[in-house]
This record gives structure tokens, sequence and C-alpha cells, in this order.
């Protein structure tokens, strides 16, 4: 068994992160066992961010990272080509490096959208600690978006360029069941944890509106959960 720590569930999903829902999706379509801990102070963490693993009582940061050493032993990958590796990584990197930052601002910097994520996020919290505890994290947010490069843009155009991924993502999926094979891989796993959060993660935002717009895709989302059972 593995020890995973993450974010709590939120918006009705296994977990408001992505990253998050990509691990324990691979966790499970690898029928490896797994055990959840839910916290929410990343900053302690070695790379200061959710999820961590601990495998084998060894701590792994990063669910990149993780799933390249489950990888090494589950193997959930290994009847993939070169290329069809190489289309993989291409798509999980504009989902975790470009559209995950629009996922971002939406959430918690567009004035729009954040009472409703702050509400989820911190409507539990003592009365005392809703005084500084959600612009403290907010303030963060801003500042990691910034200097990432998203939150330099206009709003207009972050959600242009979001949305104009989403379209290729569809156009790439067309009629297929999964991105890459016949069957879910761990690439899936990264797609399918951006994607949900979008589509179900409680924010009306336009990448939202964007994605159903796209019959295939919607469908894709449903099909990874029925898949995966995250």
């Amino acid at each position: 068994m593995i020890e995973l720590h993450q974010f709590p569930p939120a918006f009705g999903l296994a977990n408001a992160s992505p990253f998050a829902i990509k691990l324990q999706a691979y966790c499970q379509l690898a029928n490896i066992e797994y055990k959840n801990h839910y916290r929410v102070d990343s900053h302690k963490m070695p790379k200061g961010k959710l999820p961590v693993a601990i495998i084998d009582n060894e701590l792994t940061a990063d669910s990149s990272l993780i799933i390249n050493k489950l990888e090494a032993t589950y193997q959930l990958d290994k009847d993939l080509t070169p290329i069809e590796h190489a289309q993989g990584h291409l798509l999980q990197q504009l989902c975790e490096e470009q559209l995950y930052w629009s996922l971002v601002y939406s959430r918690w910097i567009d004035d729009d959208f954040w009472p409703i994520s702050k509400e989820e996020f911190f409507g539990k919290l003592p009365a005392f600690l809703k005084l500084f505890v959600p612009n403290a994290m907010r303030k963060r947010a801003i500042k990691n978006c910034q200097s990432q490069g998203t939150d330099r843009h206009d709003k207009q155009d972050i959600y242009a360029m979001a949305n104009k991924s989403i379209d290729h993502l569809s156009v790439l999926l067309a009629d297929r069941a999964f991105f890459i094979s016949e069957n879910m891989t761990s690439y899936d796993c990264a797609i399918y944890g951006l994607l949900t959060n979008f589509l179900n993660g409680g924010i009306e935002s336009p990448i939202k509106k964007r994605l159903e717009n796209h019959k295939n895709l919607v469908e894709y989302i449903g099909r990874c959960k029925d898949t995966c059972g995250v």
C-alpha cells in the first residue's frame, strides 16, 4: 500500500487538484492499493505543494515524479510506442503547464468566481481565521500566477487562449475513446484530472462553457470517470 497526502475533496470532486485526481486515477487503473490522507499544509511539503506520496517508506513529491516511480513497477503504459509517449507527454504538458493556470486564474483571481471558491475552500473555517486566511491564500495564488505569466494577460485573453486549447483538444480526440490508445493511459489521467475540474469544478467559467460545446470532450470526461472510478 502507498499513502497519498493531498488536499481534501471539494466541489463534489474526488479532489479540486487536477494532480491529485491524476494520481488517484493512475493508482486505480494500475490496481495499486492506496490510502488518502487529507491536509492543507502544502507549504510544509518538500516542494511546497501537494500531492505527495509515501512509497516503501520514502516520501516522493510531485504527481508526475510519483507516477514515474510507480510506472517502473506497474507499467500501465508499457504497450505504448515511442510516438504515443511523445504525443501523451505533449498533451500532458499542455494541460498541466498552460490550461492549469487558467483554472487557477478562474478560481482564485477572477473576481466573478472568487466568492464561490472562497466559500468552498474556506467556508468551514472558524470565524477569526476567515478574516485573513482566504486573502492570504489568494495573494499567494496571484503571485504564483503572475510569476508563471498567465495573470500578466487581460482576463479576455486568458480565457481566449484557454478556449483555443480546449478546441484543439477536441479536434485531437475526434471520435476516439481516449487520447493516446484504445485504453486509458497515465496521460489520460492527467488530461482527465484537468478537464473534469473545468467541467465539474463548481465554476461557470468561459472555459467550462467552451468545454460543454464539445460533446466528445464531455463524453471523454464521463468515460474516464467510469473507467478509473475517480
